[in-house]
């Protein structure tokens, strides 16, 4: 049951997580490569109810090929991806990977649209990918 903390850049938003983290791993989409500016995010999810955030954040809510709809929160001061939700899984909450403190709890699980990793990033043979999002 690891206990995670985070904040943005700016420090305005924060959070302290209390709880099993459900799962984690590393999203190669278009959508998160454009929201993160970065060759994929890697995301840590968690209940919602082990989450408790400080600060006011903004949120950004766009659909996905899936045809779920998707929820970016960032902070509105210094622009920090922070946490997203899709509201097709109802009750958890992911946690932006850079903005966490405890950067050994990082363990990625699985690779998600593989399909749509630029040709620099290096897959670990280790753990599985996926081309898409697996059903």
């Amino acid at each position: 049951m690891p206990k995670l903390t985070g904040n943005c850049l700016c420090g305005n938003v924060s959070f302290k997580a209390d709880g099993d983290i459900m799962m984690q791993g590393n999203c190669h989409c278009l959508d998160c490569q454009q929201v993160t500016g970065a060759a994929y995010a890697t995301l840590v999810f968690m209940s919602e109810n082990d989450v408790k955030i400080t600060g006011e954040t903004k949120k950004f809510e766009h659909k996905v090929d899936s045809g779920n709809s998707l929820t970016k929160d960032f902070c509105p001061n210094c622009g920090s991806q922070m946490f997203g939700a899709n509201l097709g899984r109802p009750g958890s909450i992911a946690l932006r990977a850079g903005s966490i403190n405890e950067k050994a709890e990082i363990k990625p699980q699985f690779n998600v649209y593989a399909s749509r990793k630029l040709d620099c990033v290096i897959l670990d043979n280790n753990i599985p990918a996926f081309d898409k999002m697996p059903g």
